[in-house]
């Protein structure tokens, strides 16, 4: 039987629409860490119903997807003991942070060659790539869109501006106004799917349009922690209503609110592709 710490763990990490998709994968491993360690030795083997837990969580987000079959490949392989499980767990983490920190690395070089860059939402791959820039130069102005409707761009924002970037928060609907501004717009990524289209933030295909408009360069840094292994057959298993109350509550019969947090946007909106990979990802059909 899980235990209700774990069970805690792994509500918690539901219900979080704040953080973005390496940051709860890497929750997910550490819950499951602490659950094995608090496993009698006797029954590491079973946890067939710790893998079943984490199916569902979160499936817009591939980087989970991924830790989760490495488990299960790993577990079937590979596990005897409690130290296999706990040595495997680790693995996976280090493997996860290590494309990571490449990828933060890659896109820092990149937006040291803008004086003025646009974002959305909360990515810790574009957090981590400004900590590095900061290490060198804070004179950047960094435009944020607040993201609704959780509005997770205003910690963002607070976390850059503590760094000493020039941060501007700004209204989603006044990305338009403030683009002609940015020298480049970049965003994360949940999943890329695997021809080349994104899956990220509402929010995210209007600026790849703005950018377009402006001409300016629309980057997404992802790394291939998040490059789904096979094409989704039905987006609506990942592009699902949430609750309408975060937009607003209606009683009027003919009012229907809707409210969804992903959308896709096509490969052909994407100027550059960063990652942890040394190679330019998906170049056929970019005309930009």
């Amino acid at each position: 039987m899980l235990s209700k710490e774990f069970q805690r763990d792994i509500e918690k990490i539901k219900i979080d629409t704040i953080h973005g998709a390496v940051y709860l994968t890497i929750e997910i491993l550490k819950a499951i860490r602490k659950e094995v360690e608090r496993t009698e030795e006797t029954g590491v083997k079973n946890f067939n119903a710790l893998i079943e837990e984490l199916e569902t969580i979160h499936p817009e987000m591939a980087s989970i997807r991924i830790a989760i079959k490495l488990l299960k490949d790993g577990k079937s392989h590979r596990i005897k003991k409690k130290i296999d499980y706990l040595d495997l767990i680790d693995v996976i983490y280090e493997r996860i942070m290590f494309k990571e920190k490449i990828t933060s690395t890659n896109l820092m070089k990149i937006l040291t060659n803008a004086q003025s860059i646009m974002t959305i939402s909360y990515s810790t791959t574009i957090l981590d790539a400004f900590k590095q820039l900061a290490a060198n130069t804070i004179d950047k102005r960094v435009y944020v869109l607040e993201s609704r409707p959780k509005r997770e761009g205003i910690v963002l924002a607070k976390r850059l501006a503590e760094l000493g970037f020039k941060v501007r928060l700004i209204a989603d609907a006044a990305a338009g106004y403030y683009a002609k501004d940015a020298d480049m717009i970049v965003i994360g990524a949940d999943t890329i799917l695997p021809d080349g289209s994104i899956l990220n933030k509402i929010g995210s295909f209007q600026l790849a349009l703005i950018a377009k408009y402006y001409q300016k360069p629309f980057v997404v840094a992802a790394s291939t922690n998040k490059f789904a292994t096979t094409a989704s057959e039905n987006l609506k298993e990942l592009i699902t209503d949430k609750p309408k109350e975060e937009i607003y509550e209606s009683t009027i019969e003919k009012l229907t609110v809707k409210n969804i947090y992903f959308e896709l946007i096509p490969r052909e909106l994407v100027t550059i592709f960063v990652s942890d990979e040394e190679v330019e990802l998906f170049p056929e059909g970019n005309d930009k």
